[in-house]
């Protein structure tokens, strides 16, 4: 049928239209008959995302989320498998306090969201968004923690990261220390070694977590040098600093708001202040942490250990006077060992930390390991010195007559 056939059919049934009373339906533009042709896709799904909830990783053996309905109908998607748990008993995890300000508060939101780390460690925290070690009119941390100490006998790992607030004047007698000059420092090294004594005096071991790169340069730069007062003390007392300032800026050591996650998506880690984290870099800010953590809690597990092995003591000699009641020709006996075995202090948790093993193999690229078998065994040395020289030094041979790389004729 032409175009000339078609517009006399469209007339005549106008014309049938008109005569029989009825009028055509008038369709809008958005209406699917006006618009069938075009092929329309279904929007893709996406979960509203709930207050409070936790950041889950994805898996890398996921499968994509269906788009359309027909996927499922077709068995191309697979269903979600969702299995329970049990949450480990409360006596066999190791307690650890948690202190600091609102950067603590996000440092045990990403442990607590660990299900490794919650087999294992209970966390006991105790943070105050605004608190810092230059207020302790508002808020004393030092206080705080000799009570926490003192009611958490069983504690095995203090942690603490602070020092957000602390960009401000020390009140000093009637004096004002001006933030971060060099009475401040002293004064707020003062303030750290409280910190230190107290949970050395508990025989707690102590883990102080590093305060991380900053949106704005110049907090960037305040917090390096808290950072670098802070590991200073901490080191010299022998407890454990763990730095995160690199962690999370770029490749150039700037700020960066997304990154790597714990499984090396880049998703986005700092909050819109460009300083406080979201739940991804919870999680991430709880990966560096987490080590460390397991290090320390360990040392004191062994420690008590070995507290409670018996020690071997000689048993007393005999004195002048018993030897002198010894008839004549008799010789005194050697003196005996015996086994004491000391008790295990109080303090020590009657838990053991699972060290989470490394991810994939570790391979070293410089040390050559002796093989048994003739398939792994290295090959003997080139003898010819053409072969050697070629794939040993990168020369190539000298060209010979007629061959493809003699171009002697040009």
């Amino acid at each position: 049928m032409n175009r000339v056939e078609r517009a006399a059919l469209c007339c005549l049934l106008v014309l049938a239209c008109l005569l029989s009373g009825q009028t055509l339906p008038l369709h809008a533009e958005g209406d699917a008959s006006v618009q069938s042709w075009r092929i329309i896709q279904a929007a893709p799904r996406v979960a509203p995302a709930q207050p409070g909830q936790t950041y889950r990783a994805r898996r890398r053996y996921d499968t994509p989320r269906n788009l359309y309905p027909d996927d499922a109908m077709l068995g191309l998607v697979l269903p979600d498998i969702s299995v329970a748990l049990p949450d480990p008993a409360e006596g066999t995890r190791a307690r650890i306090l948690v202190i600091g300000d609102s950067m603590a508060d996000a440092l045990a939101a990403g442990m607590n969201a660990d299900p490794a780390i919650k087999a294992d460690i209970a966390l006991v925290p105790k943070t105050v968004s605004s608190s810092g070690l230059v207020r302790e009119d508002f808020h004393d941390w030092p206080k705080t923690l000799r009570e926490m100490l003192a009611a958490t006998p069983d504690a095995a790992a203090t942690i603490v990261m602070i020092g957000l607030n602390d960009r401000q004047a020390i009140r000093s007698g009637e004096a004002s220390l001006d933030p971060l000059g060099e009475p401040w420092l002293e004064a707020y090294r003062q303030r750290v070694d409280t910190i230190l004594r107290s949970a050395q005096e508990a025989r707690v071991p102590l883990v102080w977590v590093g305060l991380p790169i900053m949106r704005s340069p110049r907090l960037s730069q305040d917090m390096a040098t808290l950072n670098a007062l802070i590991r200073d003390r901490v080191t010299q007392a022998g407890e454990t600093f763990v730095e995160t300032y690199e962690s999370f800026a770029d490749g150039s050591g700037g700020f960066t708001a997304t990154g790597p996650d714990v499984i090396g998506d880049i998703v986005r880690l700092r909050g819109p202040d460009g300083i406080h984290f979201t739940p991804a870099g919870q999680r991430k800010l709880a990966f560096f942490v987490e080590k460390p953590l397991r290090l320390r809690i360990q040392d004191r597990l062994n420690a008590a250990a070995a507290a409670a092995q018996p020690v071997v003591v000689p048993a007393p000699s005999p004195t002048g006077e018993a030897l002198a009641s010894l008839p004549a020709g008799i010789v005194p006996p050697p003196p005996t060992e015996r086994a004491i075995t000391l008790p295990a202090p109080a303090a020590a948790p009657p838990v053991v930390i699972r060290q989470r093993p490394e991810i994939g193999e570790i391979r070293p690229l410089a040390v050559q390991n002796a093989a048994p078998s003739l398939a792994s065994s290295q090959a003997p040395a080139i003898a010819d010195p053409v072969t050697r020289d070629l794939f040993d030094r990168g020369l190539s041979p000298e060209p010979r007559i007629g061959r493809a790389d003699d171009f002697r004729w040009r």
